[in-house]
């Protein structure tokens, strides 16, 4: 199964609570399509829990863009 989800902005009790939902499995592939970090609480959290997956494939969204401005 393929998913495709965007704007999770750091809010990574809700991106848990999606993925239970979808009871994602290893041979899914799940398609992010922007905006993981900036404004939730845990943006960091959710950056370390896309980058253990192997099944996820991140594509940059602007709010991205401007964390790597800022740094």
């Amino acid at each position: 199964m393929t998913y495709v989800i965007s704007d999770i902005h750091g809010g990574y009790d809700q991106f848990i609570e999606l993925l239970n939902l979808i009871q994602l499995k290893d041979t899914d592939i799940l398609y992010i399509l922007g905006d993981v970090v900036d404004r939730g609480p845990h943006p960091i959290k959710t950056l370390l829990k896309l980058m253990e997956m192997p099944n996820v494939i991140c594509i940059v969204g602007n709010h991205e863009l401007m964390a790597l401005d800022g740094l």
